[in-house]
């Protein structure tokens, strides 16, 4: 099916009509598609034959000083332009430090239609200009607070009409169906303009009509074409016989060739009315911030999440290639069918594919016999398809076919992305050295190299940092958390201490995966607006969260109090370090959160363990002030007696916590703690009765600490267990128990005794109720003490210790028979699918 086949509304009749009057206007129309070769190669034969005075580009027009930036000789594709602009959360903000700043994509491939009007333009040296609303105009109609793209494409996606089309192609998508249509075009069909916008023209058009007008003017469509429309009126009413070339996505060709034909009997001026409101989206422009910046396939592809234009860029850029090449031997008379180079082109990616899995040594690389099967699959599912030469689609169907076994499969997914990332690619393209970049992006990108991270492309990279006996690795490592802590993605920590959090202390590297993005350097771009200089954003942002501790009031955290003190030397702001010390000092007198304290002291003991890491002098004193913390933890003690269920936990795992602070202290210090500890422990006797998995803890640690001796424990369970006690009291202690020194199960049999005695009288309701704590308290024994554990319960049962395993070591007579008889059935399956000869070779192999 093709689209001169499809019959028209009246509606597009009469547009196809007035897009020839217009023509007859000297006014000329690319309805394209964002980063489609087949668009930028008509694009690129309509100007060379037009040879235009105006070239008008989709594109907000504020981006017009960006110009001369696209053109330069050392911008390489691809590239983008990042628009950023302020909006306020709601009409009454009147702060600027309320408003959200929105930020836009609007990227270059070499493909681009955009592109290459852009360069062909000025290589016949037209006036070029982008004619869309302003960045800050389209955000005051679409509340999105998400950064986006500026070439959505989201209607083309979603259309009934071209799902339609697609089922009746034979095409799974929207993309499979354009490519069908438009990218696998003769090269001569290319050339041929008229024809080819013709048809991209009923495309998008035919789309459009599945959309109410309404939804056009919620989402800005409209307004935005008004705007465009305003440019070209302007620009035709000023010089008539301008010949003007319209570059813009074929979604909004419909609506400016209504709206310019209406107009053509008044020569295109717009009212006073009319240039009123031109005017006042213009000064919008004000508002904006524009800049150009790298970018890289990865972001640019549709598959990894862009949501405009063709996926696969790699692909599609060696596409472009063959065209250009196709295009010098035309010049040069080398004539020879598109189909040949297309062919070529398809083997040629397929042997780069199978080179690049070979390089990644996956199991089963393909060798030649699989990249020659593969390229036969390709170039016969084109000739069925009715292609010339075969096509992404074509390409990927051939290669699932030869390359992957059997269904995509977990064990397949990792090749099969592999192979999707080789048509996606990494490349990161090039801006002048001299190009307007926020301060901010230059610094970090100078320091980054300076610490030698590789930012030439976008792969992902692991560095690995001897962060304790290197000082270069120390500063680079400051500088990954520095970037970390201004939410920067440019590296994401994998393995190594973590001081914050107390995780992997015993590690002596850091391992860090990184990579240099476009989406790094737009994340640095809006946070240019802090600043420019990273460590100066990084201090106020300190002195931020300084002054939200002091708002805290009564409820000040020495926890939190601590952690921003080890943040600030994790990320080297050193010269705040003496404050935040100070600040410590005042919230560990104040805070009387018994979990905050404990949390405090452990923090200080990471900082002590890491102060030859973070370079903290010896003059701060980290040990005096842990001597603060456990004499405040000591006179917060009786806490852990107060509080509901849920409260108990915590003051539970706090205890615990706090056992282990003062089991360290020693080495840090050479003061032992202990006798405050087990005081503070005496004082809670009697205030626990009503709290029983502390009091369980509490007794247990005692007795561990030599201050009660076994027969106090034992009555203390017995008199848990007694009769007449509350169930739910005697389980409670006993966890309290377990979960604080499990090896006593196995010590005191009297443990296990009461608890079956107790579970004996219950019935399985009562039982499962309290199974999931049983199991978390049984689950702190080590293999030896369940082995141990199993055996005094056999004993006591009179039975085997093996009937307690889960193993099933005898079989009655029927079960052997229902075994015997699933083994005949299995290799009955196994012969009727002629597995039988592979199955005998596997086990022989283990053999």
């Amino acid at each position: 099916m093709s689209l001169p086949s499809i019959p028209l509304p009246e509606r597009l009749e009469r547009a196809l009509t007035q897009w020839h009057l217009l023509e007859s206007q000297q006014l000329y129309f690319a309805p394209i598609r964002h980063h489609s070769p087949a668009c930028a190669y008509s694009v690129l034969s309509l100007i060379e034959q037009i040879q235009p005075d105006y070239v008008l580009i989709e594109g907000p027009d504020s981006f017009n000083p960006l110009i001369s930036g696209l053109l330069d000789k050392e911008t390489q594709p691809p590239i983008a332009i990042m628009a950023q602009t302020e909006q306020k959360e709601s009409p009454s903000d009147s702060d600027k430090r309320d408003a959200v700043t929105r930020s836009a994509y609007f990227p270059f491939c070499e493909y681009s239609p955009e592109w290459q009007a852009l360069q062909i333009g000025h290589q016949y040296k037209a006036k070029l200009r982008f004619i869309d609303l302003p960045w800050a105009a389209q955000v005051e109609i679409d509340g999105d607070h998400e950064s986006q793209s500026l070439q959505k494409e989201r209607y083309l996606a979603h259309s009934l009409f071209i799902e339609q089309l697609a089922k009746k192609c034979g095409c799974r998508d929207h993309d499979e169906l354009w490519e069908h249509l438009f990218e696998l075009r003769t090269i001569e069909s290319l050339i041929d303009w008229q024809s080819f916008f013709q048809d991209s023209f009923i495309w998008c058009a035919l789309a459009r009509l599945d959309y109410e007008p309404e939804v056009l003017e919620s989402e800005g469509s409209i307004q935005r074409e008004r705007h465009m429309q305003g440019h070209i009126q302007t620009i035709k009413a000023q010089e008539p016989d301008a010949k003007i070339v319209v570059v813009t996505g074929g979604f909004h060709t419909l609506a400016l060739i209504e709206g310019l034909a209406s107009n053509i009997t008044s020569a295109f001026d717009l009212t006073d009315k009319e240039k009123q409101q031109f005017s006042h989206k213009q000064k919008l422009s004000e508002k904006d911030n524009a800049w150009l910046i790298r970018y890289s396939y990865d972001r640019l592809d549709a598959l990894n999440g862009y949501a405009s234009g063709m996926p696969s860029p790699a692909f599609y850029q060696q596409v472009w290639n063959t065209l250009l090449q196709q295009r010098e031997d035309l010049a040069n008379n080398l004539v020879k069918p598109t189909q040949v180079y297309r062919n070529q082109l398809g083997i040629n990616y397929l042997s780069k594919v199978a080179e690049v899995l070979r390089e990644k040594q996956f199991d089963a690389a393909p060798g030649f016999l699989s990249v020659k099967l593969a390229a036969e699959q390709s170039l016969r599912l084109a000739v069925f398809r009715g292609h010339t030469g075969p096509g992404r689609y074509d390409l990927l169907d051939g290669l699932q076919s030869a390359f992957i076994k059997g269904s995509l499969d977990e064990s397949q997914n990792e090749l099969w992305h592999e192979i999707k990332t080789c048509f996606s690619g990494f490349t990161l393209g090039q801006i002048p050295k001299d190009t307007v970049t926020p301060p901010l992006v230059a610094e970090t990108y100078a320091m980054a190299k300076g610490f030698r991270f590789k930012l030439e492309d976008t792969l992902s990279k692991v560095s690995r940092l001897d962060v304790y006996r290197n000082r270069q690795h120390r500063m680079r490592s400051r500088f990954l958390h520095l970037l970390s802590f201004l939410d920067i993605h440019f590296a994401k920590h994998i393995s190594g201490p973590n001081f914050l959090s107390g995780n992997q202390m015993d590690l002596l590297f850091e391992e860090w995966r990184y990579a240099w993005t476009p989406n790094v350097e737009g994340e640095l771009i809006a946070l240019s607006e802090k600043g420019t200089q990273l460590k100066a954003i990084a201090l106020n942002r300190v002195f931020e969260m300084e002054k939200q501790l002091e708002e805290q009031g009564v409820s000040r955290s020495s926890q939190n109090a601590v952690s921003l003190l080890m943040q600030a030397a994790l990320i080297g702001l050193h010269q705040r370090i003496p404050t935040l010390f100070h600040l410590l000092d005042r919230y560990i007198q104040q805070d009387t959160n018994f979990e905050s304290l404990i949390s405090c002291g452990h923090r200080l003991v990471h900082l002590w363990r890491g102060r030859h890491f973070f370079d903290i002098d010896e003059n701060f004193a980290i040990e005096q002030r842990l001597d603060n913390v456990l004499q405040q933890i000591f006179y917060n003690f009786d806490q852990i007696s107060q509080g509901d269920e849920q409260q108990q936990q915590q003051h539970f795992n706090s205890l615990l916590s706090c056992r282990e602070l003062i089991m360290f202290m020693p080495e840090l210090n050479n003061i032992d703690y202990s006798t405050d500890f087990y005081h503070q422990l005496s004082r809670l006797d009697g205030q626990l009765n009503h709290v029983p998995l502390l009091k369980g803890a509490v007794d247990t640690l005692r007795y561990l600490g030599g201050k009660i001796d076994e027969s106090v424990l034992i009555k203390e369970i017995k008199r848990a267990f007694s009769a007449g006690s509350d169930p739910e009291i005697a389980i409670g202690y006993f966890i309290g128990v377990m979960r604080t020194a499990p090896e006593l199960v196995t010590r005191m049999p009297l443990l296990i005794e009461l608890l079956n005695q107790l579970l004996s009288q219950w019935d399985d309701n009562r039982f499962i109720q309290v199974l999931p704590d049983l199991r978390f308290a049984f689950s702190q024994l080590t293999p030896k003490q369940n082995a141990q554990m199993a055996q005094f319960i056999a004993n006591h049962l009179a039975i085997d210790t093996q009937s307690l395993t889960l193993h099933q070591t005898e079989f009655n007579q029927n079960q052997m028979l229902q075994a015997i008889q699933l083994e005949q059935k299995i290799q009955q399956q196994l012969a009727e699918q002629g597995l039988q000869g592979w199955f005998d070779n596997a086990i022989g192999s283990q053999g």
